[in-house]
């Protein structure tokens, strides 16, 4: 059966909900995604220069698994600080509405996001509704979710993040493998988990041809986030300069977008604490 005609669903299997990919609406370029593959390849210096990001990935993975799914203690302010601080947009703008909340609440909300009952739109729903934001903070609950799932599970769940794909502003990194996307006015991507899948199932059918084989799950969120940095710098004259520090690397643009930045990791939190207005 062609793949891109697979029923967009999402099923239960065993112990474990598995994500059907869908079809996607607009043929997306596999010539872009190697050449990001290769541009990282040079930038990063090889393949230890990749191999250590992936470990960096691997290790936010471990922390998020311990604190959500292993330690079923309330979560302590330190440890949601810890998790948050890993979580780019999100470590931005969320951090008010934790400390009203109080991090033991929110830490039942993340494990209800990912082991409550129902399925997982209906979880993502009530995740989503359960934290009171308003304004930037509440747009923001979206990529909180998003990495809770992913970086939790990065085989099962893709990395549903806005600058992935943000329907409402038609932005993001699937953008970039578009050949001519500049001159399209219409992505009718959605931003279903659906849609998520099938594009990370395409990206790994392109890997798998680069001949990449291991940690795919991280591969394809490095060239995502690879994508996502070509388009800051063009915007770089713009307001997303901002969200950057005015930074030129596009190596720790990629951390960054990824939580596992080095000057993150040299000390200093980078959780904005102040109220959100």
């Amino acid at each position: 059966m062609d793949s891109r005609k697979l029923p967009a669903d999402i099923h239960h299997s065993g112990n474990g909900e598995h994500i059907v990919p869908a079809s996607l609406p607009i043929d997306l370029d596999k010539g872009l995604l190697n050449r990001s593959f290769y541009e990282l390849e040079e930038a990063f210096e090889g393949q230890q220069g990749l191999a250590d990001l992936v470990g960096s990935l691997t290790e936010k993975t471990a922390s998020f698994r311990r604190l959500l799914l292993e330690d079923k203690r309330p979560l302590t302010e330190a440890q949601m600080a810890h998790l948050v601080e890993q979580m780019f947009t999100a470590r931005r703008k969320i951090w008010p509405v934790i400390e009203e909340q109080g991090a033991a609440r929110v830490g039942e909300m993340m494990r209800d996001l990912l082991e409550g009952h129902g399925d997982l739109m209906q979880r993502m729903t009530r995740f989503e509704e359960a934290l009171p934001a308003t304004g930037k903070a509440k747009r923001v609950i979206r990529d909180m979710g998003a990495e809770i799932l992913h970086f939790s599970d990065p085989e099962r769940y893709p990395l549903m993040t806005r600058w992935v794909w943000d329907q409402g502003t038609t932005s993001g990194a699937v953008r970039e493998f578009i050949r001519g996307g500049d001159y399209l006015t219409a992505f009718p991507f959605g931003e279903s988990p659906e849609m998520f899948e099938g594009l990370r199932q395409w990206m790994r059918e392109a890997l798998l041809e680069l001949g990449v084989y291991r940690d795919v799950p991280y591969m394809v969120d490095i060239i995502l986030a690879h994508q996502y940095s070509q388009y800051v710098r063009a915007m770089a004259e713009g307001f997303l300069r901002s969200d950057f520090g005015g930074q030129t690397d596009f190596t720790e643009q990629i951390r960054k977008l990824l939580g596992v930045e080095v000057h993150r990791r040299m000390g200093g939190s980078r959780i904005k604490r102040d109220a959100i207005h």
